[in-house]
């Protein structure tokens, strides 16, 4: 059986040819994979049941019972991030016919990211994820998932990958004018020899050529495993915070899933914690001035009001029928006074008898004894670290977790640039060739006017000059042709007049030469408002900081029952998606953002722990903590720069007490006087104060010594 305190799914990895499966656990604490299957290949729907179930049962005897599955799907299986209308029948028949439990999807480009950037936030590579037919690209750049493109495989991979790289820098413009150093390479459908044929082809190739390498990029292949390794990894996370709340005491708190390394190496499971009951200590709410444990309150009672006399007249009845009664009892008194004198003698020495008895047999004296309190203080800086395995009280390092919260926003600001849009001049020339050769000029050819630049509106051949002999003298006959032209740039500079005279390409006057027709039009430009990249970048800074603050309030709202968070200021652009792109005409421009804010997780208990285990250095000789609850002042967190540690100085105090044997205590008194007791017990330097009580009180005025009888004599300790 699966153990009890961890979740346990399955992690199915799909393509339209190919599936592998996982079965992953979750304990709390972080993600392991039991065990993965071997990559599986099917040919329709009926055979893709049939091969993952294989795939299913290769998962072990932990797996018999498990129904959770998150699917991670081929992009192509994808419409809007959700999963397509053709797709749909083929996963509701798996769940159905398999008796799966479908909880989640991603596709996966998503999740071989996200695996990335758990193990590096700020990791920067280009992924290429090879198929049959095509491969896609996966640009990660400083912890952000800048583009995702598809390019189909022409047979030539160097080819193919400079395309994709040209096509990257396009799309991303200044984000994807250098590429990361790093390339990296997996697949699910290649076989190894396939895979290394073309890690072959692309290390043959000087990249640096390549402006957007700054120097040679690094080329690996990835493990066999890595896709569902990374699958299972970025699936796992949906379950953290939930299995969390599963395992951990209710009164204590609620935690998240610290990161891994994307080579699935995980932690030990933290060991589990006792469950305390809720009023065992009182935690405040971690603000700027403060983290810590509050003492408790100290609860007075009210004493009861006294009664009221009874009225005036009600207290003159009582005094006239006592009166009444007294008058008949001194006539029964002097009727029989010698009986009474008599029966009150013998019950006066009955009861002599009787007290006697109590006094020395049967009486108890309980002993209430106030330890001496001592009270321990010390300043510490304190860190609160999610990347440590286990705390180290001593050294004042607790362990904590990441967790995050994504959140999403809009905003709209005015564009500043200023932008020119127009059309473009065009008319028509006459090309010459003067040399003794046919030449062709290529469309897009640029011919030039007074720095002016024009393009060949297409290609044209223009015959080679011809040479005839005039008497003495030869005579050369330029070849030439008529073409269409059109100006480079926008703007009316370029309505050239007729008989204008163009420079063709870098060639000299002598070899080729241009002149305009007619007249060139249509040229025209006028200045507009469009979106500069700095319009763009304060959208995002602002409403970046709007996020985050709304986020940390969610963060101190959450905070309480036993569990804090304390914000980080890291964040990651999950999405941003901006109305117009830098240069269009645009009067605003509106940002779509969602960021994920990071925050540290403790415990009040880990807190409390830490707190005491550092003042137990102090702890004098026989005495222990008391139950209250340690205080604990903090100055403002401070998040450490590239790192999720946070520290704060703290000022720590506890009350501890003497410890007190009372059985060995109990023995000194026996038989003493209750006095002498006192007064030896006051001495010692480990007992405050001293309160004996008698049962019943009024021996205290008839008994000197206490009992010898140890079970007639109680120490207790002063609540």
């Amino acid at each position: 059986m699966p153990d009890q305190e961890k979740r346990y799914f399955f992690t199915i990895l799909l393509t339209d040819k190919y599936l592998q499966s996982s079965l992953v656990s979750n304990n709390g604490q972080g993600i392991q994979i039991q065990e993965f299957s071997e990559i599986k290949t099917y040919f329709d729907r009926q055979d893709l049941l049939t091969q993952l179930d294989k795939s299913l049962q290769q998962l072990g005897p932990d797996s018999q019972d498990i129904v959770e599955t998150i699917f991670v799907f081929d992009y192509a299986w994808l419409e809007n991030g959700e999963l397509s209308d053709l797709k749909k029948p083929i996963v509701k028949e798996i769940s159905e016919e398999l008796s799966l439990d479908a909880l989640g999807q991603i596709s996966i480009p998503e999740a071989l990211a996200e695996a990335r950037l758990i193990g590096d936030e700020n990791d920067s590579c280009l992924l290429l994820v090879f198929k049959e037919d095509s491969f896609d690209l996966i640009f990660l750049k400083h912890g952000q998932f800048l583009d995702l493109i598809t390019v189909g495989r022409s047979g030539n991979v160097v080819d193919d990958f400079t395309e994709v790289l040209a096509r990257a820098a396009k799309h991303l413009d200044q984000e994807g004018k250098y590429f990361p150093n790093k390339v990296l390479l997996t697949s699910i459908a290649l076989k190894p020899k396939a895979m290394e044929s073309l890690h072959e082809q692309l290390v043959k190739v000087d990249w640096t050529s390549n402006p957007g390498f700054a120097q040679a990029p690094t080329i690996v292949i990835l493990e066999a495993d890595y896709m569902i390794k990374s699958a299972s990894l970025s699936a796992g996370k949906i379950f953290t915070k939930e299995a969390f709340l599963a395992k951990m005491p209710q009164v204590e708190f609620v935690a998240k899933s610290a990161p891994m390394n994307p080579t699935i190496t995980t932690r030990p499971t933290a060991p589990s914690q006792e469950v305390h009951n809720p009023n065992d200590y009182a935690i405040e709410k971690p603000s700027v001035s403060s983290f810590g444990i509050n003492l408790k309150q100290d609860y007075l009672t009210k004493k009861d009001n006294l009664a009221t006399p009874s009225s005036t007249k009600q207290t003159l009845d009582i005094d006239k029928g006592a009166k009444t009664r007294r008058s008949s009892l001194v006539r029964f008194y002097l009727a029989h006074k010698k009986t009474i004198l008599l029966g009150f003698a013998t019950g006066l020495l009955a009861l002599l008898i009787i007290a006697s008895i109590f006094a020395f047999f049967i009486s108890k004296v309980k002993i209430v004894l106030t330890p001496e309190e001592a009270l321990l203080q010390k300043s510490v800086l304190v860190t609160l670290d999610p990347n440590l395995e286990d705390s180290d009280f001593s050294k004042a390092l607790l362990k904590a977790s990441l967790h995050s919260k994504e959140i999403s926003g809009q905003d709209v600001a005015a564009t500043t640039g200023i932008g020119l849009v127009g059309d473009k001049a065009k008319g028509k020339v006459l090309v010459y060739n003067k040399t003794l050769q046919e030449a062709e000029l290529k469309q897009g050819t640029i011919i030039s006017s007074n720095g002016i630049d024009f393009l060949l509106d297409s290609t044209i051949k223009i015959p080679a000059a011809v040479e005839k002999e005039e008497g003495d003298e030869k005579v050369r006959s330029y070849g030439k042709i008529e073409t269409t032209v059109t100006a480079k740039d926008i703007g009316a500079e370029a309505n050239f007049n007729k008989d204008t005279k163009f420079r063709v390409a870098d060639y000299f006057d002598d070899q080729f030469a241009a002149v305009a027709l007619d007249n060139f039009s249509g040229g025209s430009s006028r200045e507009v408002r469009v979106v500069a990249e700095i319009d763009q970048n304060k959208l995002l800074e602002n409403l970046s900081k709007k996020l985050v603050e709304e986020a940390n309030r969610e963060f101190e709202q959450e905070s309480g029952n036993g569990t804090y968070f304390v914000p980080t200021g890291k964040t990651k652009i999950i999405k941003n998606s901006y109305s117009s792109k830098v240069g269009d005409e645009a009067e605003t421009v509106t940002l779509d953002l969602t960021l994920q804010v990071m925050a540290v997780q403790y415990l009040a208990a880990d807190l409390k722990k830490l707190a005491l285990d550092i003042l137990a250095a102090d702890l004098p000789t026989n005495y222990s903590f008391t139950s209250q609850d340690p205080s604990l002042m903090t100055d403002e967190a401070k998040i450490a720069s590239n790192s999720s540690r946070v520290t704060f100085n703290a000022d720590l105090s506890a009350k501890a007490a003497a410890n007190l044997n009372l059985e060995e205590l109990k023995q000194t008194v026996l038989g003493k006087s209750w006095v002498e007791a006192k007064e030896s017990l006051e001495n010692s330097d480990e007992i405050k104060e001293v309160q004996i009580i008698f049962n019943p009180p009024f021996l205290i005025n008839i008994l000197r010594n206490l009992p010898s009888d140890q079970d007639r004599v109680s120490l207790e300790l002063d609540k």
